[in-house]
């Protein structure tokens, strides 16, 4: 028997209104998956201090004790992630973005290579396009592959609005499932390739005061685990990483 799918919903809003209700209408059209919606006001996560103990000395080393570590081994768990958030402001919530900065130390030492996730919104004005993109970014650096993100509009709520949405979340989440069940086989992008090849640099700058980076990135040499990058590929992200990597030094 194949085992059963596993996937999490990080979910930013602050209550259980739009983004929350196609959550909970995803998880229903597919009850044989394991579907768990994490509502992270709800939980107990605390403001970042802006310390960077877990990007200097150590993720573990930091000084909030709550829910950060638990909502991060579901997602370890978890064969895929949604990561949900209603757009403010052109943006997306408070709560998300509390989220972003509690983890922005996995950006570092990314973990969720093989993962799939896919960036959701739900939009009454402008902006999903701007939250879709924050989130995919963000966590792209994590290691997560994306499949397409789901930009929903909820301005009118009417009977058309409402089935456009349903269908068009459920297309994205489909897309979520086959590409989990697809066992993909994982290419990094060239912006993955430069964002490595950058924080091995600063890794070996810093490494006196930062080194929980300059332990992960040591013993690396082209990527975050042994894969071939094909050479002409590898040669530009090196390229485009010395030229960053020249400015950052000039300003230090």
């Amino acid at each position: 028997m194949d085992r059963k799918v596993k996937i999490v919903a990080i979910c930013g809003s602050p209550h259980k209104g739009n983004t929350y209700s196609i959550l909970r209408m995803l998880k229903q059209s597919h009850p044989e998956i394991d579907f768990k919606i994490l509502m992270l006001a709800e939980l107990n996560l605390k403001d970042c201090l802006g310390c960077y103990s877990c990007i200097n000395i150590g993720e573990e080393n930091c000084p909030l004790k709550d829910d950060r570590d638990m909502i991060i081994e579901a997602m370890k768990t978890a064969d895929g992630t949604i990561f949900s958030s209603p757009t403010y402001a052109r943006t997306i919530s408070a709560l998300m973005k509390k989220f972003v900065e509690r983890t922005s130390y996995i950006a570092h030492r990314p973990i969720f290579f093989g993962k799939f996730a896919l960036a959701l919104t739900t939009c009454a004005g402008f902006g999903a396009d701007l939250t879709c993109k924050y989130l995919s970014e963000n966590f792209t650096q994590s290691g997560f592959n994306f499949v397409p993100s789901v930009e929903l509009k909820v301005a009118r709520k009417s009977e058309i609005e409402i089935e456009h949405n349903r269908k068009k979340a459920l297309n994205g989440y489909e897309k979520l499932i086959n590409a989990i069940k697809s066992h993909e086989k994982f290419e990094p992008s060239l912006g993955q390739l430069v964002y490595f090849n950058i924080f091995k640099s600063i890794s070996e700058l810093n490494k006196l005061k930062g080194w929980a980076d300059y332990e992960f990135y040591k013993d690396k040499k082209d990527f975050y685990y042994d894969i071939k990058v094909p050479f002409v590929k590898n040669k530009i992200a090196k390229w485009i990483a010395g030229r960053e990597t020249k400015k950052l030094k000039a300003n230090r």
